[in-house]
């Protein structure tokens, strides 16, 4: 006899479903042959069979799902797990179904995931940081019967098609038009919230909004330093496209007092999930806004995560035609994501524990040749930190009671650019020039990006010494300066340089990456507090 489940959700637009055959909660929306899928009118398209032989790749949306018969429960995410579901056993041996984990008193770690969170600020694959607790990964479902069983349903490691730039980039501004006229509709009587960086991607939603007459509706913030180049970008953008624009000052004050608060603590709580570093980013500036705007409700649109997938994350050293070895690919990754806090000495993290995990998810393919390598690259990019750490983001807006979505991050976007070559991809060049066609007031003609953008191929042999020196020097001076002045989280210069090395299990961690390297250390004392 199957295990009884026991559904707790925290989250108010997690609604009840009752279809033929199941019943479950929906959260979200999503598009399927055509129709626009609610929690309204979900049962009336879906019935048992349909959703137990479902392709969900095809589901084009932001939701979560859970259903069940009488003999097992479905948990569903989206592409993107852009809403978390995670899931346990009580004491009874009952499932228990959460959108949320809160620690309390008694809770054990995992010493593996705790590693993973402290190097890259998230969590692998389906563990949390919690001993008992699992989360559902991107593009997964789990079905849960005497045991659970996790299924991935779709792969980003497909074969490419060899189009001309301009067909691609004809066939890209298509897709942009699409998933914003999609989004447009669901704006509808809202207000629109866009945290303008000034880049490319913010602008991009800032344009295309506006040209479907959403102008009134749109609120445009950003903050950091007075006098910082990304804010004046940001308010030249504002100004020539007619939108409200809100500016945050931010300074080493500011964040020094807001650190220690007891909101901060409560958000990281609330936000973590035992997942994810909690963004640090946006909570003053957007606990601001909602208060003077005396926003209800009002939906906020990041410019998350157009930039990895059109290519900005990838190598030089990846794109070049060759065969690769794993731990070739492995290093890539490792380069790129394990880097919070580094080993003391010339350790590395190839291999520990965490590192050999690496390679068994890279080993699941086969034939590495520069286009799956770089597909494989982006892959784990995508189901690890993209879907927990950047995803995670959007918490702080739910925190403080508001909505969300995430444009450039739209499914269609992931398909199309699956088929694009890799050498179309690196460094964005396929999307800056498709930008450029679309409105070349506002964005360059790019130039074909080449071996120049890799640093270790202009150095050579120098590199790691370079990159060493580099990192060291950086590392005494951005105390000061620092844009968005976060560092202020210590008091004093003296306790900022205290904490640029520490010891944990009789290893020493040096050489901390940015303002995330801080608050993972610290996230994970706060957690052992409170769970001890």
């Amino acid at each position: 006899m199957s295990k009884k489940c026991i559904t707790n959700l925290r989250h108010k637009d997690f609604y009840p479903i009752k279809g033929v055959g199941y019943e479950g909660f929906f959260r979200g929306y999503f598009y399927y042959e055509n129709q626009y899928v609610t929690h309204e009118n979900f049962t009336s398209l879906f019935n048992n069979d349909d959703l137990f032989s479902m392709e969900f790749a095809r589901w084009n949306g932001e939701y979560a799902l859970t259903f069940t018969n009488e003999n097992k429960t479905t948990l569903v995410t989206d592409m993107k797990r852009s809403i978390p579901l995670f899931y346990s056993t009580d004491k009874e041996g009952n499932w228990i179904v959460q959108d949320f984990i809160e620690p309390h008193e008694g809770m054990k770690l995992r010493k593996e995931s705790e590693e993973e969170f402290l190097v890259t600020g998230f969590v692998f694959r389906d563990k949390t940081l919690y001993e008992n607790w699992y989360q559902v990964p991107a593009v997964s479902t789990v079905t849960l019967t005497d045991q659970a069983k996790q299924t991935y349903y779709y792969s980003y490691v497909l074969e490419k098609e060899p189009e001309s730039i301009d067909s691609f980039a004809e066939e890209l501004e298509h897709v942009f038009h699409s998933l914003f006229d999609d989004l447009a509709d669901r704006l509808q009587g809202k207000q629109i919230v866009i945290p303008l960086s000034g880049g490319y991607d913010s602008r991009l939603i800032a344009l295309m909004l506006v040209e479907r007459g959403l102008k009134d509706s749109i609120t445009t913030f950003t903050y950091g330093r007075p006098g910082n180049g990304e804010s004046t970008v940001s308010k030249q953008i504002a100004d020539r496209l007619g939108l409200k624009w809100k500016y945050f000052a931010y300074d080493k004050k500011m964040w020094e007092e807001m650190y220690r608060s007891p909101d901060w603590k409560d958000y990281v709580v609330y936000s973590s999930n035992g997942v994810s570093v909690a963004h640090l980013q946006d909570f003053p500036s957007t606990k601001l806004l909602v208060q003077e705007e005396n926003l209800k409700d009002a939906v906020f649109l990041p410019g998350h995560s157009l930039d990895y997938l059109a290519g900005g994350h990838l190598p030089y050293e990846s794109i070049v035609n060759k065969d690769f070895e794993v731990s070739e690919i492995q290093t890539f990754i490792m380069n790129k994501h394990f880097r919070l806090w580094e080993l003391s000495g010339e350790k590395s993290y190839a291999s520990t524990t965490i590192g050999k995990g690496l390679i068994k998810d890279i080993e699941v393919y086969s034939n590495y040749t520069n286009e799956r390598v770089t597909s494989i690259i982006d892959e784990w990019n995508w189901r690890e930190r993209q879907s927990k750490f950047i995803i995670n983001s959007v918490r702080v807006y739910e925190y403080f009671g508001q909505g969300w979505s995430i444009p450039l991050w739209d499914d269609r976007l992931i398909h199309f650019f699956s088929k694009v070559p890799v050498d179309l991809k690196y460094k964005k060049y396929l999307y800056d020039y498709t930008l450029h066609k679309m409105y070349p007031d506002y964005y360059p003609l790019p130039e074909k990006p080449g071996p120049e953008n890799s640093m270790r191929n202009k150095y050579g042999l120098l590199y790691p010494l370079l990159r060493k020196i580099y990192r060291m020097k950086n590392l005494y001076r951005k105390y000061f300066d620092e844009p968005m002045e976060w560092y202020g989280i210590y008091p004093t210069y003296k306790q900022y340089v205290k904490s640029l090395t520490f010891k944990r299990d009789g290893q020493k961690y040096e050489h901390p990456y940015n303002i995330n390297s801080f608050i993972v250390k610290d996230m994970i004392q706060m957690i052992k507090e409170i769970t001890k």
